[in-house]
């Protein structure tokens, strides 16, 4: 194959269930492409060609809408004949999973990459868009540092119904629990796969596996994984509580957006010393405990024979007395000879039976190392001095009722608090468009959340309120946002290169790390109530914060200040304990 309608073939990039992905150039600009196809006249059903072209065109449909840097730009979709295809933005890096299988990343890519990826997600959610099918494969980096996500060819847009409720498309080993059951999905759904990334980038494995599809469904709707300190011993408790949340169960217990996940993720990973990813592979050689095996329960005894299940019952092989003749069976050794080999299975079954007492012992004594182990492991570490806030023991004020701990287990996880907001910045010419005079070019500004007050070459005359325009001379230019409760971000554009640029900014946030002697007391954060318990990570815009640990009728109030990018540390110690 020559050509694709106007593009000219280059050569092949890779092949997948779904068809084949060209590289190509379209001779009208002069720019390298990738085209991805699908040949629809291998398929004899109609309705299954009608669903994959389908399929393909609400690919573009959800991704052409997107304009953002960690999201791969489509540029045209057409069909020719029996051979449909997209026309796309030519990423120059490898996928996720081919560099975890040839370079796996070390610690400050890996984190890179999750933010990256999840600040793309969060932009891709804010517009009703789900994609629905986040894994190592639909993650590409461009130059082996930029990550952009591709393949929204199974994305929903919430907006339309384009998929029947009940029906589930995804990749099984990423789904989320809500996606295997056909439940509705949301932008947690991609978090949740997300987590499981990152889980598999740190841990070296996939927090669920099994052999069959109806076994991995199973694992991920109902068992939890194993703690990623256990397999990579680098990582401490507060990285496996940040990766649990992301991988809960309900949605409603997950982050509130993939960008708290990875932010929460990338506190708790600094927070371990000389901490360090594990290589695939090698967390299926770390020894695991996630608990005590469950007892199967009695059976009660019945008069009747039970009648085993259809699916239930063995294929037997048949046994060499069922093919054996009459006349084969009289040619049997003798009596005596028979004896004596009975005689030696004998022997030979004490010794095996021997063997396998000694080697059960061993085995005994390596899963009680194990265990202790496990309980010394579980123990979080002592809080840093220098920032510890620890209550000693004393005589205790007056406390108001406290609800029992049945109402606190049931008690709904709250939305977030936000802390007071301090007063907007307010620019003289915030929303007010700038004429673009002779020689400039009008480059088109947009921040994600809008409303950031943004300069430009730190001159006031070259500021305004994004969204918004500003002229622009030819060159290099820096820019500059601002805005209450997020990150100051910076940016280099160059002109009439960049004549539309999107910034998304980051909330001010920082990670507040709980905990209480004994375990498990109650958090209020600012009068509301938190579904954990301590110890716990809680992810918090940066403020002032009014704390309370409450525990068997005792309650300590504590104000806390949230550092943006830090982790401030809260320990109590309640009286009489």
């Amino acid at each position: 194959m020559r050509s694709i309608g106007r593009y000219r073939i280059l050569g092949e990039l890779g092949r997948g269930a779904m068809g084949i992905v060209y590289r190509a150039q379209d001779p009208t600009i002069g720019r390298d492409v990738a085209i991805k196809t699908i040949r629809l006249n291998e398929l004899s059903d109609a309705s299954e060609r009608q669903r994959l072209h389908d399929r393909l065109f609400r690919e573009a449909q959800s991704a052409g809408s997107l304009s953002h840097p960690g999201i791969v730009t489509i540029y045209d979709v057409s069909d020719e004949g029996d051979l449909a295809y997209i026309a796309m933005e030519c990423v120059e890096g490898p996928t996720l999973d081919r560099l975890m299988a040839t370079d796996p990343p070390d610690g400050a890519l890996v984190l890179s990459i999750l933010g990256q990826t999840a600040a793309a997600l969060d932009y891709a959610h804010k517009r009703g868009i789900v994609h629905r099918d986040i894994k190592p494969a639909n993650i590409m980096l461009h130059e082996a540092r930029t990550a952009k996500i591709t393949d929204f060819g199974v994305a929903r847009l919430q907006s339309h119904q384009m998929t029947q409720t009940g029906s589930m498309v995804g990749t099984p080993n990423y789904m989320s629990p809500e996606q295997i059951q056909g439940q509705p999905v949301d932008g947690r759904s991609d978090q949740f796969s997300l987590a499981v990334i990152a889980y598999e980038l740190l841990a070296g494995d996939k927090p669920f596996s099994s052999e069959s599809i109806a076994g991995l469904a199973y694992r991920i709707v109902r068992e939890q994984p194993a703690p990623v300190h256990r397999l990579n011993s680098t990582l401490d408790w507060p990285v496996d509580t940040v990766i649990q949340r992301a991988l809960a169960k309900l949605p409603a217990d997950r982050y509130p957006t993939c960008s708290d996940f990875a932010f929460a993720l990338e506190n708790a990973c600094r927070a371990c010393r000389k901490w360090k990813p594990v290589p695939p592979g090698a967390g299926q050689e770390a020894v695991t405990v996630t608990g005590p095996a469950q007892k199967a329960p009695a059976k009660r005894p019945s008069t009747a024979p039970a009648q085993p299940a259809a699916s239930a019952v063995p294929v037997l092989a048949p046994t060499a007395e069922a093919d054996q003749t009459v006349e084969e069976q009289r040619a049997r050794p003798p009596l005596f000879l028979r004896l004596v080999r009975l005689l030696a299975l004998v022997v030979l079954g004490g010794a095996l039976v021997a063997a396998l007492l000694v080697g059960g012992l061993r085995y005994l004594e390596q899963e009680r190392a194990a265990q202790q182990a496990a309980a010394s492991d579980a123990k979080p570490p002592e809080a840093p001095p220098e920032t510890a806030i620890v209550r000693k023991p004393s005589a205790m004020p007056e406390a108001p009722s406290e609800r029992p701990t049945e109402e606190l287990d049931k008690a709904a996880t709250p939305e977030p608090v936000e802390p007071p907001k301090p007063n907007p910045v307010k620019p003289a010419a915030a929303a007010k468009a700038i004429p673009a005079p002779a020689g400039t070019t009008s480059t088109r500004l947009v921040t994600n959340p809008p409303g950031a007050f943004l300069v430009v070459d730190g001159a006031s005359e070259l500021s305004c309120q994004s969204p918004c325009s500003i002229p622009l001379t030819r060159g290099r230019h820096t820019l500059a946002a601002n805005m209450a409760g997020y990150r100051r971000t910076l940016r280099i554009l160059e002109t009439p290169k960049d004549d539309e640029v999107f910034m998304n900014l980051d909330r001010a946030t920082g990670t507040l790390m709980v905990r209480s002697e004994p375990r498990g007391a109650a958090i209020y954060v600012n009068g509301e109530i938190r579904n954990e318990r301590t110890p716990a990570l809680l992810t918090l815009p940066a403020g002032a914060w009014r704390v309370e640990l409450a525990l068997d009728g005792q309650r300590e109030s504590h104000e806390v200040q949230v550092k943006d990018s830090a982790i401030t540390n809260l320990a109590v110690t309640f009286a009489g304990r």
